[in-house]
């Protein structure tokens, strides 16, 4: 009986990622957050009642201040995200192309 693999082999050791990377997405991802915030909390400071108030208006606000906090983030003069990129890096083993740069 000729038994062959149904599928290719699994290896045991996890694919190589650039952690490098994905760290710089997840300090992208917590500015996102932090300048969502920050803009929630400066329209919720308005000095009053708006003409055109209503939940559709408050949505689309909502709407509009998210998309300018994702685009906004890492983009910025902010900073937040370099912060905890640098805090974060040294926990992070270096990517397999920064070694292969300082092998050369």
């Amino acid at each position: 009986m000729d038994f062959k693999a149904i599928s290719p082999p699994v290896s045991l050791t996890p694919p190589l990622r650039d952690q490098q990377a994905e760290l710089r997405k997840a300090a992208e991802g917590f500015e996102e957050l932090f300048l969502g915030l920050f803009l929630k909390s400066a329209r919720a400071g308005s000095l009053g009642e708006d003409i055109l108030g209503s939940s559709a208006v408050d949505k689309t606000r909502d709407l509009f201040d998210a998309e300018i906090a994702r685009a906004s983030a890492g983009r910025t003069g902010f900073g937040i995200a370099d912060a905890v990129e640098r805090q974060f890096s040294r926990f992070v083993p270096p990517s397999a192309a920064t070694n292969a740069y300082k092998a050369d």
